[in-house]
C-alpha cells in the first residue's frame, strides 16, 4: 500500500484539475442510497456502514457506483469528529446516501486502488462503475470543505447524482405500509444473481433515462425479521427445513415463509400478485391502504437446459385479466410469454454462471419491456399512480 503524509487534496480524474469548470465534472449515479437510521443521532462514524477489503474488492469486481471514506478506528482526533458531525454526516443524512467506510489499516499489504491515503486523516473517494473517479482527503483542517456544510455538499453535487433506489428495513417497511401514502417497492436479496442483473440492468437504465423520477424502495430480505431470525442471544440465523437444522434455523425459516405470506410475495392462485411460493426479485406497488394494485416477478422462469423450452413463469397471459395488471395492458402490451420459443445454444454451455448468463440473455427482452412498463406506470410522474 502506498500512503502519503503529503497535506494535499487530489480529484483524481482529470476532467478535475484545478482549473476545470465545476459545471463541466461528469457526474456518477449513485444508484442505491438508503433510509435505514437516517434519524438516528449523529456521532461517531453513524450514517456510514462498515466493510472489509474483500468487500470492498467485491463492490470493484461488480463495477458498482459508490462512495467510499477511509477512517482509522485508532484515530480518536476530535478533527475528524468535527468533520464527520458537522459536515458529512448531516449531508448524508440530507440526501439518503448509502456511504461505506473502510478502516485504514484493511489496506496494509493491499492494493490501495488509486486512493491517496494519509495516516491519522480521512480520505473520500467516489467510485463509478468499479473506478475511482473523484477523491479529497481532509487533511488541510483549515479548508472549507472540511468545516463548511455549504462548500463540501457544492464539491460532492458537482461529482454525483442522488441516489434513486432507496434501502428499508422491516421496521421502515411497516411504517410505510400504515402511513397512507403510496409508494412501489422491491423486494431483492444480496448475492441473488437474478436479483442482480434486474437491479445492474433494466432498473439502473430505468433511472438513467428517468432522472426525475420517484424513488423505488429497496427491502434487502436478508435481514432481521425476514431471512434473519434473531435468537436469544442476539444472533442473527438463516433459516433451513433439512432435517437436522437446528431449532432456531427452522424458526428462521418459518418466518421467512410467514413473511412471503403475509407480504403478497407467496401465492395460492392466479389471482394474487405473488408468484408460487414467493420468489426476489419482485416489485409491487402499493395504494393507500397497503394493497397492492401493480405487480412483477422478474427472472423466475423455468427454463428447460434439454429443449431450451419455457416450462414456467410468472408472465402469463392467464395473468393480463388481473387487476394488478393494468399496466401492462393500458401500455398494450396484451400478450406475455405463453408461447415463447428460445434459440439453443450454439455449443453446450459448461458450468451454472455460464447457463445463467444464457437464460438472463434469452429472458432480458421481455424482463427488460415488463420492469420499464412497471416504472413507467408507477414511478415516472407521467400517469398511473403517484408516490
Amino acid at each position: 500500500m502506498k500512503k502519503t503524509l503529503l497535506s494535499l487534496s487530489f480529484a483524481l480524474l482529470p476532467l478535475a484539475g484545478c482549473n476545470q469548470s465545476i459545471d463541466n465534472l461528469e457526474k456518477v449515479d449513485l444508484l442505491y442510497g438508503t433510509l435505514v437510521g437516517m434519524d438516528e443521532e449523529i456521532s461517531g462514524t453513524s450514517h456510514m456502514q462498515e466493510i472489509t477489503y474483500p468487500e470492498l474488492s467485491s463492490f470493484i469486481a461488480e463495477e458498482r457506483s459508490f462512495v467510499l471514506v477511509v477512517h482509522s478506528k485508532l484515530s480518536f482526533c476530535s478533527c475528524y469528529a468535527d468533520w464527520h458531525d458537522d459536515v458529512l454526516a448531516p449531508y448524508i443524512k440530507s440526501h439518503s446516501l448509502l456511504v461505506y467506510w473502510i478502516d485504514y489499516a484493511e489496506f496494509d499489504g493491499q492494493d490501495d486502488l488509486g486512493l491517496k491515503l494519509i495516516s491519522n486523516h480521512e480520505t473520500l473517494g467516489i467510485f463509478d462503475e468499479g473506478e475511482l473517479a473523484y477523491q479529497k482527503d481532509n487533511s488541510d483542517q483549515d479548508s472549507d470543505w472540511v468545516t463548511s456544510r455549504s462548500a463540501f455538499a457544492e464539491w460532492m453535487d458537482a461529482r454525483i447524482n442522488y441516489p434513486k433506489m432507496l434501502h428499508l428495513d422491516k421496521e421502515l417497511l411497516d411504517y410505510q405500509l400504515s402511513s397512507g401514502s403510496e409508494f412501489t417497492l422491491l423486494y431483492t436479496l444480496s448475492g441473488c444473481p437474478d436479483c442482480t442483473y434486474l437491479e445492474t440492468h433494466a432498473l439502473k437504465q430505468w433511472f438513467l433515462d428517468n432522472p426525475d423520477a420517484s424513488p423505488l424502495y429497496v427491502v434487502d430480505t436478508a435481514q432481521k425479521g425476514i431471512r434473519l431470525y434473531e435468537n436469544e442471544d442476539g444472533e442473527l440465523i438463516a433459516g433451513s427445513d433439512e432435517e437436522d437444522a437446528s431449532e432456531d434455523e427452522k424458526k428462521a425459516y418459518e418466518q421467512w415463509i410467514a413473511f412471503k405470506a403475509d407480504y403478497g410475495l407467496s401465492a395460492s392462485s392466479i389471482e394474487q400478485p405473488g408468484y408460487g411460493e414467493g420468489f426476489v426479485p419482485t416489485i409491487f406497488h402499493y395504494d393507500t391502504t397497503g394493497g397492492i394494485d401493480s405487480a412483477g416477478v422478474f427472472y423466475n422462469d423455468a427454463i428447460d437446459e434439454g429443449s431450451w423450452t419455457l416450462q414456467d413463469t410468472y408472465w402469463t397471459n392467464d395473468r393480463l385479466s388481473q387487476d394488478y395488471m393494468t399496466y401492462l395492458l393500458d401500455s398494450g402490451i396484451e400478450e406475455l410469454m405463453d408461447d415463447v420459443t428460445f434459440q439453443a445454444p450454439e455449443s453446450p454451455l459448461s458450468g451454472a454462471a455460464a447457463i445463467r448468463e444464457y437464460k438472463h440473455a434469452l429472458l432480458s427482452p421481455y424482463h427488460d419491456l415488463y420492469a420499464k412498463t412497471l416504472l413507467d406506470y408507477c414511478l415516472s410522474n407521467s400517469g398511473g399512480p403517484s408516490n
